[in-house]
C-alpha cells in the first residue's frame, strides 16, 4: 500500500486500540510502532498517538509515567519519554524529530461481556456494570466511550445487545471500533453501517495480539485525524478533535489476511 498523502492542518496518526504486552522495553515498542506507522504513512517526521486500552489489572501506563518521573529515556537512548501538561499523557521523541503520544485509557468488560474501550482517561473505573452504566461511567470520568469490534463479540444476543445501544444514542460522545484483526474476507459489520447512519464515527485500532505483535502491532491501523493538537495537552485536545463534526478523519492500514488471522485464532485458543 502507498503512502497516504495526508490532508492539509495539522494530523495526527492515531491508533485508538493499544496493548503493550510487554513494558519492561517501551525504546522497543516505540520504535516498532514507529516502524509500522512509516509503511503506511512514509517517512516524513510524524506526529501519532497511541491510545492505551489496557485492563485495570495492567497497569501500563502508571510503570510508563514513573518512567517518566525517573527521567529516564528508555532501554536505550533512541527515545526521551518526558511528562505532558496533564495526567493522561506522556510524551515520546526521538533524535529525527518524530512524537509518539501515549494517551490513557482502559479496556472495561460489562456484565453482557461486551468490551468497551475508555479513551483519553485515567484507567480507573470498574468492570462488571451493564453496558449503558459502562458507558455512562466512562463519559463521567471524562472518557470518550468505544463500543471495539470482536471476533464473534458482535454476533447473536450480544450483537443485538450492541444494535440496540446504537440505535438509542441521542448527540453524546461515543464510538465503535474497527481493528486490525478482522479478515479480509469478514466484508460485513451490520453494526457498522448502522453507526455510518446514526452519525457515530468508526476510529480503527491495531488492537495487537501477543501471538501477533510483530506483524500486527500498535501503529498498524489506525486513522489520520485532522485538527489542531496541544502538546501540552495532547489527550485532552485530540479527544476535542475526535468530538468535533469539522474534523477529518482518514483510515490507513490493512486488514489481517485469512492465513494469519485463522494462525491467530488457533494461537490464542491454545495459550
Amino acid at each position: 500500500m502507498p503512502p497516504i498523502a495526508p490532508p492539509n492542518g495539522t494530523v495526527v496518526a492515531v491508533d485508538s486500540h493499544v496493548h503493550f504486552h510487554d513494558v519492561s522495553d517501551p525504546d522497543a515498542l516505540l520504535a516498532s510502532a514507529l516502524a509500522a506507522l512509516r509503511r503506511n504513512l512514509g517517512d516524513k517526521p510524524l506526529t501519532a498517538a497511541l491510545l492505551l486500552t489496557e485492563p485495570a489489572a495492567r497497569p501500563t501506563f502508571a510503570t510508563l509515567r514513573e518512567l517518566a518521573a525517573r527521567g529516564l529515556p528508555g532501554a536505550t537512548a533512541s527515545w526521551r519519554l518526558e511528562a505532558t501538561g496533564e495526567t493522561i499523557s506522556l510524551q515520546a521523541r526521538n533524535r529525527n524529530g518524530d512524537t509518539i503520544y501515549l494517551i490513557a485509557g482502559q479496556q472495561l468488560v460489562t456484565a453482557e461481556n461486551l468490551e468497551v474501550l475508555a479513551l483519553c482517561a485515567l484507567p480507573e473505573l470498574p468492570d462488571g456494570l451493564d453496558l449503558q452504566a459502562t458507558v455512562r461511567r466512562v463519559r463521567q470520568a471524562g472518557g470518550l466511550p468505544l463500543l471495539p469490534w470482536g471476533v464473534g463479540k458482535w454476533l447473536g444476543r450480544r450483537g443485538r445487545i450492541i444494535s440496540e445501544f446504537l440505535a438509542g444514542v441521542r448527540n453524546e460522545p461515543l464510538f465503535v471500533g474497527d481493528n486490525g484483526g478482522r479478515p479480509a474476507f469478514w466484508l460485513s459489520v451490520p453494526q457498522f453501517r448502522q453507526a455510518t447512519a446514526g452519525g457515530i464515527r468508526i476510529l480503527r485500532g491495531s488492537d495487537p495480539l501477543r501471538c501477533g505483535f510483530r506483524r500486527r502491532g500498535p501503529g498498524s491501523f489506525g486513522n489520520l485525524i485532522d485538527g489542531p493538537l496541544d502538546p501540552t495537552r495532547p489527550g485532552h485536545s485530540l479527544a476535542q478533535a475526535l468530538t468535533a463534526t469539522a474534523s477529518r478523519i482518514q483510515p490507513f492500514g490493512s486488514l489481517e489476511s485469512p492465513w494469519h488471522f485463522c494462525r491467530d485464532q488457533i494461537a490464542l485458543r491454545l495459550s
